[in-house]
């Protein structure tokens, strides 16, 4: 058993290298910035408040991956459910023929990229993101979401064809050419 301080400061540390990589992750499912990380702080709390035993432990980032893919899916449900959605606040401001912001290209770059991403199926997509964003092994995004490592392999095989069946549509535009070749070789 491991002192309250020690533990904590333990605890600190594994929200901190784990906070962005799992807010990345919840957004796949979700869309939604603030509801991800609603989510990935709500699981932290569960996390200190009831599994304790399992900060430190190996098991640990399965436990996250797979407590934030359940609690994504929950939100998701509830927010089916009720019959008026949040509001973006995009949705309120932006307006038709309005020319954006300087940073417009990144955000086309941004949008092209999530484009891109949306044209994976669901499956997929989640083993992907988990590779690609959250580097997981296959071994730990296979234990994570209950498949095997051969199906793992497969969904990759699959994305990254998909991925790069859309990059060649989109060749006439260099800069999206260069991130999508820092994805698919990362």
């Amino acid at each position: 058993m491991q002192e309250p301080e020690q533990l904590y400061r333990l605890f600190q540390e594994t929200f901190y290298k784990y906070y962005e990589p799992l807010c990345k992750y919840a957004f796949t499912i979700v869309k939604e910035p603030h509801s991800c990380e609603d989510i990935v702080q709500e699981t932290f709390l569960r996390i200190w408040e009831k599994k304790q035993s399992l900060i430190g432990s190996e098991e640990l980032t399965w436990y996250m991956y797979t407590a934030i893919r359940n609690n994504c899916l929950s939100f998701l449900e509830k927010k089916q459910k009720t019959v008026l959605g949040d509001f973006d606040s995009q949705e309120i401001t932006d307006t038709p023929g309005e020319r954006p912001s300087p940073t417009a290209k990144e955000a086309d770059y941004d949008t092209l990229l999530k484009e891109a991403l949306t044209n994976l199926p669901p499956k997929c997509r989640e083993v992907f993101v988990l590779s690609r964003v959250s580097n997981l092994t296959y071994k730990q995004i296979g234990d994570s979401l209950g498949i095997s490592i051969k199906t793992v392999e497969n969904q990759m095989g699959k994305a990254l064809k998909i991925l790069r069946a859309y990059l060649k549509q989109k060749q006439g535009i260099p800069t999206i050419i260069s991130i999508f070749f820092m994805i698919l070789t990362s």
